[in-house]
């Protein structure tokens, strides 16, 4: 999937976002700034956007000298949403159909996304309640479908903050009725601000199921970066849950032997372009499996 003119002006509006994330001082904004145009006018607009995007951050983590950005910023989304999740847990238990719920809420924590610009914590909390509400673009029954046939998921987070919406979906397939063999995939550096281990152990995850991380530091799955335990973990798998954009950017046109199993694509549609290529409308909740 290339990149759209879209796409590049976003870049740059997130790398100068990360740059004032990164490091205080102007000078090395603008340093930051002269690197990623001259990146952009080298890789053209034939690249994948997360794979652009992945230089675009190393080259911010290297000139700022500040390996994780957005550490603060991943700390305070998951102080917010974990703050709801008794709430939501309640409110998903006494549901008529919790599936319903947890899926709504894992797919409207996907709002939590750096590469847009800064989330506002207000926004973000009314959404869980407006998720509940609003149509789902996609088959849940198809969903509800391939996890009762699948006896092992992989599950691939995205953001932090959104990570804790994930924990729902995720005690909710490991628990009665459906018990499933579930194992959650993080990023295996910081970018942007998905979610990694140390998220992870923050939201409560690492004591319910099994935690890998992908081996990598690039935006989604990009599979032929990522570590052999995780492509082992990603090709045995029954069903893969994607979570976000950038996932279902980087997985969605690999076929063959490395991606042989279904993947179910969870994800909030944020960008026009995406949009325009998913047949969706932006702000819709969507679920795709292929």
């Amino acid at each position: 999937m290339p990149a759209s003119p879209d796409c590049l002006i976003c870049l740059m509006r997130q790398s100068l976002e990360a740059a004032r994330l990164a490091v205080a001082d102007s000078r090395t904004h603008l340093k930051i700034l002269e690197s990623v145009m001259r990146l952009i006018l080298e890789e053209g607009v034939d690249v994948n956007p997360p794979f652009i995007g992945q230089k675009i951050h190393r080259l911010i983590r290297e000139i700022s000298c500040n390996p994780d950005p957005y550490k603060k910023e991943k700390q305070f989304f998951n102080s917010v949403m974990l703050d709801q999740f008794d709430l939501m847990q309640k409110r998903m238990r006494e549901s008529s159909d919790p599936l319903d719920c947890a899926v709504r809420w894992a797919i409207s924590g996907n709002s939590i996304d750096f590469a847009l610009g800064k989330p506002d914590k207000e926004k973000v909390v009314a959404a869980l309640d407006t998720a509940l509400e609003l149509p789902l673009n996609g088959s849940l029954s198809d969903l509800r479908e391939e996890i009762q046939k699948a006896h092992s998921i992989l599950y691939l987070t995205d953001n932090a903050g959104e990570i804790v919406c994930d924990r729902l979906l995720i005690e909710l397939l490991t628990a009665d009725p459906y018990r499933k063999d579930l194992t959650v995939a993080v990023r295996g550096k910081p970018i942007l601000n998905d979610a990694i281990r140390e998220d992870a152990e923050m939201v409560g995850l690492k004591g319910i199921v099994p935690v890998i991380d992908n081996g990598n530091d690039g935006l989604g799955t990009m599979l032929e970066y990522c570590s052999p335990p995780f492509i082992e973990h990603f090709q045995t798998a029954d069903l893969i849950i994607a979570k976000g954009l950038a996932n279902y950017e980087t997985l969605i046109e690999n076929k063959g032997p490395v991606c042989p199993r279904r993947i179910a694509y969870l994800f909030k549609s944020k960008c026009p372009f995406i949009s325009h290529f998913a047949g969706t409308t932006v702000g819709d909740l969507v679920i795709r499996i292929f």
